[in-house]
């Protein structure tokens, strides 16, 4: 089975790299399963680059679902939201809201200023 994703792990916060191009019933159970990990590992603050993924389904935003209720104690920041994935996202309501940043580099410097 390939990989659809990539793990970084970095002072304070672990980077999930989506490498599929949708997340949906076919990635989306392996994201869950790391997003389980981490949390395991006290993992709190996570961030999910999303710059190759171009489509979201229900089971992808329940995969995001997961991550949000899984860091209420860190922080979740998204990167790289296409604008088909921020219309599924738009869906739910989540409190706190999900933080968003353009690229990998901007997630990792609001980051940083979350954690500091």
């Amino acid at each position: 089975m390939a990989k659809n994703f990539k793990v970084e792990k970095k002072d304070g916060y672990s980077v999930i790299e989506m490498e599929a191009d949708r997340l949906d019933a076919q990635s989306t159970p392996e994201l869950r399963s790391e997003l389980v990990l981490q949390s395991g590992a006290s993992v709190k603050n996570v961030i999910i680059d999303l710059k190759n993924c171009h489509y979201c389904d229900t089971t992808g935003l329940s995969a995001i679902l997961i991550a949000h209720r899984l860091c209420k104690e860190g922080h979740l920041v998204l990167a790289g939201v296409a604008p088909e994935v921020e219309n599924m996202l738009s869906i739910q309501r989540f409190d706190p809201p999900l933080n968003i940043a353009v690229t990998l580099e901007d997630a990792e410097e609001k980051m940083s200023s979350l954690i500091s």
